[in-house]
């Protein structure tokens, strides 16, 4: 008798907890626009005041998927998904590097270790930003300050294997991280944790926080035979 009077609770219940989440986006990845032979375009949102200051690793995340467990402290919030960016990626013909072990952050603290020294590798990829005020795109690099003065060297570094264990929505890191899908070859995670820069937003580049970008990753290095 109780069960049976309960189905349809819990059914009505349930379907609107999924329907309420479905309308705020949170589990519904955006589109990857894929404009061959070497381009992958897709929208994200300023949130740069986190990423300056946020309590949680600021300065490290350049873009997250708005559904990972980094997305909090990344300058840009991603609409679409690590995954759907590696396989588009990979669909133009982009070899990735996937040369960083977990040891690499793991080990961090491990002086004795030489994983965290570890460079990203792979495919060349410029990381392009579109924004409401310009009819141009600008590299990363521009609305970033870099006080360590190496600047940028993206690579596509893969990294497939760590989405479900961290699940971090990381797409593009700022370091040579085995969380990362994009990753910095001028720095690595060694690099971070003895603090030889702190990335932060420019001031007046970026539109404000909650603004919606575009966001253009081109490949620019040889790809698969």
């Amino acid at each position: 008798m109780h069960s049976a009077s309960r189905k349809p609770f819990f059914a009505v219940f349930f379907g609107a907890i999924l329907v309420s989440a479905a309308c705020r986006g949170e589990e519904a990845p955006g589109r990857v626009v894929v404009r061959r032979p070497d381009e992958i375009e897709f929208t994200a949102t300023v949130n740069a005041k986190a990423f300056d200051s946020g309590w949680m690793m600021p300065g490290y995340h350049a873009l997250v998927w708005k559904g990972g467990r980094m997305a909090h402290a990344a300058l840009l919030q991603a609409d679409v998904t690590d995954r759907q960016v590696i396989e588009a990626l990979e669909g133009l013909g982009a070899k990735p590097g996937n040369n960083l072990p977990m040891e690499a952050w793991e080990e961090r603290k491990n002086t004795k270790d030489p994983a965290p020294d570890t460079v990203i590798a792979g495919a060349a990829v410029e990381v392009l930003l579109g924004l409401p005020s310009r009819s141009d795109l600008i590299p990363l690099a521009a609305a970033l300050e870099d006080r360590g003065g190496r600047g940028l060297q993206m690579r596509f570094g893969g990294n497939a294997a760590t989405i479900p264990k961290w699940k971090s929505g990381c797409i593009v890191c700022l370091y040579s991280c085995p969380g990362s899908k994009v990753g910095n070859a001028r720095y690595t995670v060694r690099d971070y944790e003895k603090g030889v820069t702190r990335f932060r937003a420019k001031p007046g580049v970026l539109p404000p926080d909650g603004t919606p970008i575009r966001v253009v990753l081109r490949v620019n290095a040889p790809r698969k035979t």
